[in-house]
């Protein structure tokens, strides 16, 4: 996978793939902390600048829009897995599959 932030692109399998914004910028903080757990909290501040109230469900909403658009399996998550209790870990060797 390929991200470029200046023109607001992301390649996969060698392919363009198209993304609404909020979905591009979810997958760009997650990718810019791959390995590391980020809470929704950590995603809400990034995104817009809010903390999480324990209601907002956006953060897994969008989860589900990119694993959707990534092929990867919500019932055993790789390439964006949820680490229960905590939050999200984008596995950067996952996406070379």
């Amino acid at each position: 996978m390929t991200i470029s932030p200046p023109n607001r692109t992301v390649t996969w399998r060698g392919e363009p793939v198209d993304l609404k914004t909020a979905e591009f910028n979810l997958l760009l903080i997650l990718a810019r902390a791959a390995g590391t757990v980020l809470s929704r909290d950590d995603i809400l501040k990034q995104l817009r600048g809010i903390e999480f109230d324990g209601l907002d469900r956006s953060v897994d909403s969008g989860i589900s829009k990119l694993r959707r658009r990534f092929e990867d399996a919500s019932s055993e998550p790789h390439k964006i897995k949820t680490i229960w209790g905590r939050g999200y870990l984008f596995s950067p060797s996952a996406w070379d599959e």
